[in-house]
């Protein structure tokens, strides 16, 4: 196999790596695209091996692909949201606004 070959094959299977992680991890192509300063159709040109990464878009391919991770279930996490679940309509709501309050202070220290 020659090394053009083998460097195409290297950017299918990263592609392929990056498609499925992605979509599992929930992000849009759009959504993967801000995360890493490049556009949607960038994204789209790397999951079809169409096009490389620059060494300045990731340290490492592989970085992104662990960032891109479904987290295990948290346990106390679960069973608080399944405790929300069981509200009536309006506690639920209250519940989740506090949480997403909580989510959005949090995220911006």
């Amino acid at each position: 196999m020659s090394t053009k070959e083998k460097n195409m094959d290297e950017r299918i299977a990263f592609g392929n790596s990056l498609s499925e992680k992605r979509r599992k991890s929930g992000f849009s192509q759009e959504e993967l695209g801000l995360k890493i300063g490049k556009s949607s159709n960038a994204v789209s040109r790397y999951e079809n091996a169409e096009n490389t990464m620059d060494v300045h878009t990731f340290a490492s391919p592989y970085e992104l692909l662990k960032d891109l991770e479904v987290p295990e279930p948290d346990s106390k996490i679960v069973s608080l949201f399944f405790q929300i679940q069981r509200l009536d309509k309006n506690k639920k709501q209250f519940a989740l606004s506090m949480v997403e309050s909580m989510l959005d202070n949090l995220a911006s220290l």
